[in-house]
């Protein structure tokens, strides 16, 4: 399973783990030191729960090299603990010495410590006919420790944009999850056309790569402290007997204050320590939405079945909070029950947020942060609004530095409002080949978002990148710019069945009317819809009967600036359809 156990995670909650196994009768789980990741552990710690009580005739299988305490995990999954000290090829690692300005009061100064280092520590390897890999924290050292390497060997490489280039020329190749040429660096490097790879974490683990020496520069990806586990990965990419090495060397570039530390972390190896508690609301509400739990007292007994717990964490306040956290943010319902036990269920809400693995912390900041806009005027103040909404709240784009790329690339946009640069014929080919379709790709304007959405349903997602674009086209090309065709007729291109696509048809908005009134709406949408009436911030929820209906607006909130602006607005499961400012979005404009 590997580093994949997230997407195995969606499978599970998009249908049944029961099913999903059936078929299956050994889980190997490769990496399950990762049950410590403050990201992935939480995943992968409730799904081996799931497994261990699902499927007992499912062997469970884990691999990894750098647990400290292997004994207590296999004491969690019923495991035989099997230890092996063999490694086909020796392996040193050391904390060479920096100079005293690696612990200088100034970012430059030690960043220019540890460059110097690392070219130095490549120079000496790359002499004696091996290779080197090295690990760097950030996209931006990466970059600049390339440079520093190619510089070494003579190139001049001061002109940013020319790095790729450049640095091939001296055998130098750089790899990050969004640098187009990571394939090709990869590539190169394996083959032996480049003796030097700069990379981030994206080549720690899972690849066999022909490097005699590794260097790791930095202890810190992004801002957080590099884990022991990490680092123990890196070192393992050094002298790989399948990449043709018969040993290896390894470095950790440490400020002085901080080498007696880490000689002591990397000594006592990297202990597991469950970070479920970190993420206990989403594994809770992903236990309801697929009915393995209903009660409060099947909740603690799911808890019990958590390596957190195995590892002595007992009480059940912890999950107590998650549920009222849950409740509160209306992704469970919380009955009592007459013998004393709550019942727990998932709402609408709680099943959609848990099927698109949503943090359900980040979901009910964001709704909180929405509900309490003013209501817009216009298109362009809910979309401003939304965009600001959305940069101060989500905490990848609220820290996320504005690159010198990115201000060129606003400053394209700004200058071509929106059009495809004429002067950018020469796009790379990587970038096209990871292309997915969106409405901006397709048409700049808007209300594309309807017709798009029906466009990807009828391709399925298999198909999207080839067929999506090419149904735009003709879709466009005939003047249509909504889905709201009256035949039942499936085009040329569909993907699904016959009976999918008249069902496809059924959750469209198409004949949905909408009268605004004074003191209510009436509203004639499809049958089951969901029908949101609204009077300032104040919002209420009806379900459409498929006749006229009349529907009053809320009363609005004490000293809401937006009340009296009243409307209507009708979702299915895929559509939309509104009035007022929300008509922009019905077609394209």
């Amino acid at each position: 399973m590997g580093r994949h156990h997230r997407k195995f995670e969606a499978i599970c909650r998009a249908g049944s783990l029961r099913t999903a196994l059936a078929e299956v009768g050994c889980l190997v789980v490769d990496e399950i030191h990762l049950l410590g990741d403050p990201v992935r552990g939480p995943v992968l710690e409730a799904l081996l729960a799931r497994v261990r009580e699902d499927a007992a005739r499912v062997r469970i299988v884990g691999l990894s090299a750098t647990v400290a305490n292997a004994d207590q995990l296999a004491q969690w999954l019923g495991a035989r603990l099997v230890r092996s000290p063999w490694r086909p090829t020796r392996l040193t690692w050391q904390l060479p010495t920096m100079p005293p300005e690696a612990d200088a009061p100034d970012w430059a100064s030690r960043n220019n410590a540890r460059t110097r280092r690392t070219v130095d520590l490549a120079r000496h390897h790359t002499q004696g006919g091996g290779s080197v890999l090295v690990f760097c924290g950030s996209k931006r050292s990466v970059r600049t420790t390339t440079l520093a390497l190619a510089h070494d060997r003579g190139v001049d490489a001061d002109d940013s944009d020319l790095v790729e280039r450049l640095c091939t020329k001296a055998g130098v190749r750089l790899h990050y999850r969004d640098w187009p040429h990571k394939r090709d660096a990869e590539q190169a490097f394996r083959t032996r056309q480049a003796d030097i790879l700069v990379a981030t974490s994206t080549v720690a683990a899972g690849v066999n790569l022909p490097a005699r020496a590794v260097v790791v520069r930095d202890t810190q990806i992004g801002m957080s402290r590099i884990e022991v586990s990490m680092v123990q990965q890196m070192f393992g990419r050094a002298g790989r007997i399948g990449a043709g090495e018969r040993e290896g060397h390894a470095y950790l570039l440490t400020a002085p204050s901080e080498r007696h530390h880490w000689q002591a972390r990397l000594a006592a190896g990297y202990t597991v320590t469950s970070r479920i508690r970190d993420r206990l609301p989403d594994h809770l509400l992903a236990e309801a939405v697929q009915l393995r739990l209903a009660t409060l007292t099947q909740a603690e007994s799911w808890w019990k079945s958590t390596f957190a717990f195995h590892q002595g964490h007992h009480p059940f306040d912890p999950l107590h909070d998650a549920a009222d956290f849950l409740t509160d943010a209306g992704y469970l319902t919380r009955t009592p029950d007459p013998d004393g036990d709550d019942r727990l269920a998932a709402t609408e809400l709680g099943r959609l947020t848990s099927r698109f693995m949503v943090d359900a912390d980040l979901a009910s900041t964001l709704a909180d942060a929405t509900a309490h806009l003013p209501v817009p005027t216009d298109p362009d103040t809910a979309e401003n609004a939304l965009i600001t909404t959305l940069a101060i709240r989500l905490p990848t784009l609220e820290q996320a530095p504005f690159t010198d790329r990115a201000k060129a690339e606003l400053y394209n946009v700004l200058r071509t409002l929106g059009q495809p640069d004429p002067a950018d014929t020469d796009a790379d080919q990587d970038e096209a080949d990871e292309w997915q379709p969106v409405a901006g790709d397709l048409a700049p304007t808007r209300g594309a978002g309807r017709l798009l959405w029906v466009c990807e349903q009828i391709a399925t997602p298999a198909h999207t990148p080839t067929i999506v674009p090419a149904m735009w086209k003709a879709a466009r090309t005939r003047g249509i710019d909504a889905p709201d065709w009256p035949g039942t007729t499936p085009p040329t291109r569909c993907r699904l069945a016959p009976a999918d696509y008249r069902t496809l048809l059924t959750i469209r908005t198409t004949g949905t009317t909408i009268t605004l009134h004074p003191d209510h709406a009436t509203v004639h949408a499809p049958r089951g819809a969901t029908a949101i009436t609204w009077n300032g911030t104040t919002r209420t929820r009806h379900t459409t009967t498929g006749s006229p209906t009349d529907l009053s607006y809320p009363p609005p909130a004490p000293d809401d600036p937006s009340a009296g602006r009243t409307g209507a607005a009708v979702f299915t499961r895929g559509d939309r359809s509104g009035v007022g400012w929300m008509k922009a979005y019905s077609r394209v404009s």
